[in-house]
């Protein structure tokens, strides 16, 4: 199974202005020199605190960043760094996006059917009668009734809007869809319904997905590899299995403990750790590892010299210097599906 999506020094500036007249311009990295990729048809999870630059990362490998980026990213071997004009187009089709909120991202006053038609209008050239098709089609993917094609957004319930948000994403027929918190606004039971939505839709049309999330229940049953971001950085990234059956950065530990409803033998088994402090301001960031104020196991050495991703056996990757890179890692590499949410 190839890499659909490759990202190498990704990162993404904003400048900063200081209040007051003739204030100074500072320069806020919300993401630093990021590599990773994403195999064809399977879901990366980004994850990590609020601040810690997962939203930026995946709106950058959309070209949908408001700041400056540098670095590389491939789709399809494609660089889409460098897109312009037409090539974005083809860009857009290729990537869409379902957004966190769907009570604020579907415009109200447009019927359901214009809004799943809306890309179909901007991005392609197909006549009225294939967008018709088109849009009856991914309504009845995603579990919508015809007759409710008329009505607007304020006339369907959260878990609703959110089908419809995700049947609009699906018009272009893409090959990626970045998932931006897509559940956090949605009551549990709903949740679950569209979380075996979304991987039933990824069987159905081979989706590849990139899935914001600081839930890490959610992800558990949804990813197939995690990539733990802190303050713009990624400082570990593990297929599913070996992340949450042996993480090994101290931050990763720490976000596993704080869910009561993952791996309750994993925090019997004394991996539970408790974070302490604030996350350093970005930009006023420490020497050393940005992690290590708030780390308990930290050493001097932490507070010195920033830890390089490195690799472990069985590809895990970690950003610290307390972790040993031996044969005594997982050998895990490849997770196996993840089970039905009840």
């Amino acid at each position: 199974m190839n890499d659909l999506i490759e990202v190498r020094d990704l990162s993404v500036h904003f400048e900063i202005r200081a209040k007051g007249i003739g204030g100074a311009r500072r320069n806020l990295t919300a993401v630093d020199d990021v590599s990773l990729t994403a195999k064809r048809g399977q879901t990366l999870a980004i994850v990590g605190e609020s601040g810690s630059g997962k939203t930026t990362l995946a709106l950058a490998i959309a070209r949908l960043a408001s700041g400056k980026t540098t670095g590389e990213v491939r789709i399809d071997g494609k660089d889409v760094v460098s897109l312009t004009d037409g090539g974005l187009d083809w860009m857009r089709r290729k990537v869409q996006v379902i957004f966190q909120d769907p009570f604020s991202s579907l415009n109200p006053r447009q019927r359901a059917e214009d809004i799943v038609r809306e890309p179909l209008d901007n991005l392609t050239t197909k006549t009225k009668a294939e967008k018709a098709e088109i849009v009856d089609r991914f309504f009845n993917a995603v579990g919508l009734r015809p007759e409710q094609k008329r009505l607007f957004p304020h006339q369907f319930s959260g878990g609703q809007r959110q089908r419809i948000g995700i049947a609009r994403a699906l018009s272009t027929q893409p090959e990626v869809i970045i998932c931006d918190e897509p559940v956090s606004a949605l009551d549990v039971a709903v949740q679950a319904q569209i979380i075996n939505l979304l991987r039933r839709l990824q069987d159905e049309f081979g989706l590849t997905y990139l899935f914001i999330s600081h839930d890490l229940g959610v992800v558990q049953h949804m990813c197939d590899s995690v990539a733990v971001m802190y303050m713009g950085k990624i400082v570990e990234h593990a297929d599913r299995l070996q992340l949450f059956n042996d993480p090994q950065h101290p931050y990763t530990r720490a976000l596993i403990s704080a869910v009561p409803a993952v791996d309750p033998d994993l925090r019997n088994r004394g991996q539970k750790l408790a974070l302490v402090g604030d996350p350093p301001n970005l930009l006023n960031l420490p020497k050393g590892c940005r992690f290590a104020s708030r780390c308990p196991l930290a050493e001097p050495r932490c507070f010195e010299t920033e830890p390089p991703l490195r690799v472990r056996v069985g590809g895990h990757r970690v950003a610290c210097h307390l972790v040993d890179l031996g044969p005594e890692a997982s050998a895990e590499a490849v997770s196996p599906s993840a089970p039905e949410f009840p």
